[in-house]
């Protein structure tokens, strides 16, 4: 009987599926960490970004109440909306806005100048 060891291989199938898990389970996280949890009030919903500010807002107006534009102009917060007109309406993600770090606006606040 021969006792020689059979040689092993490192690249099989369940080693490959084993590093892809390794390297998606962490971005699959930080993604569901993103979306926005559901009837949390406000999203960040995303639109695709070759849309102009006009049609990512048009859009989600359709959905609910716009409360402002995100960092960029194809994200728009929106207030308690509905999230199947939002898709319907072509948002691609729809994310928490306070964990997304979206909810700072696009254009420059206004300064007000008090009497001295």
């Amino acid at each position: 009987m021969d006792e020689t060891p059979h040689p092993v291989r490192p690249h099989g199938a369940a080693t490959i599926a084993a590093l892809l898990l390794a390297m998606l389970a962490p971005l699959a996280a930080a993604v569901s960490a993103l979306v926005a949890p559901a009837g949390s009030g406000a999203v960040a919903a995303l639109f695709p970004p070759w849309w102009s500010e006009r049609d990512s807002v048009e859009a989600a107006a359709a959905a609910g109440p716009v409360i402002r534009l995100g960092g960029v102009g194809f994200i728009v917060i929106v207030a308690q909306p509905d999230r199947r007109r939002l898709r319907q309406a072509g948002a691609w993600l729809l994310l928490d806005p306070i964990v997304a770090g979206l909810c700072s606006p696009s254009v420059p606040q206004t300064v007000t100048r008090t009497a001295t």
